[in-house]
């Protein structure tokens, strides 16, 4: 379970369900993840960090998997639920650098890329990853 916030307010929105089971693996279920019904998930995001961590950097990415990879080499990291709020994320002031664990699928890749164009047209320092597999998750599962 994850709380998920108002990108610039911090303001609870609604909670992030994921099941999984007890090695780690996501559930066999459908759906996997689901956001409690009736609250709005546009401009959420999953704090994984305190916002008192968030000073001039932040690491973002679609997914908590993917943010918790991200944050094996650059914290803070936030989750942005999906590749529509990353899309979305709009600038943050104080923010100088962002880093964003880029899924490797079209609408991944077109989120990233329309974020750090927006970003970077605000004068912040944007890095993107890039990795053959779909995330960066699934790159760490490979060397573990």
């Amino acid at each position: 379970m994850a709380l998920v916030t108002d990108a610039v307010t911090g303001e609870p929105m609604s909670l992030h369900r994921t099941w999984i089971c007890a090695d780690g693996r996501k559930a066999d279920i459908d759906p996997q993840r689901l956001l409690l019904g009736g609250h709005r998930k546009q401009g959420g995001v999953i704090r994984m960090w305190p916002d008192e961590s968030v000073t001039t950097g932040l690491g973002i990415a679609e997914g908590i998997e993917t943010a918790l990879s991200l944050a094996w080499a650059y914290a803070p990291v936030w989750a942005c639920i999906d590749a529509g709020n990353l899309k979305a994320l709009p600038v943050l002031p104080g923010i100088e650098s962002l880093v964003i664990g880029a899924d490797n699928d079209p609408a991944g890749i077109d989120g990233a890329h329309a974020c750090a164009q927006r970003w970077a047209a605000d004068g912040v320092e944007v890095h993107m990853t890039k990795q053959t597999e779909n995330d960066l998750n699934d790159v760490l599962k490979e060397v573990a």
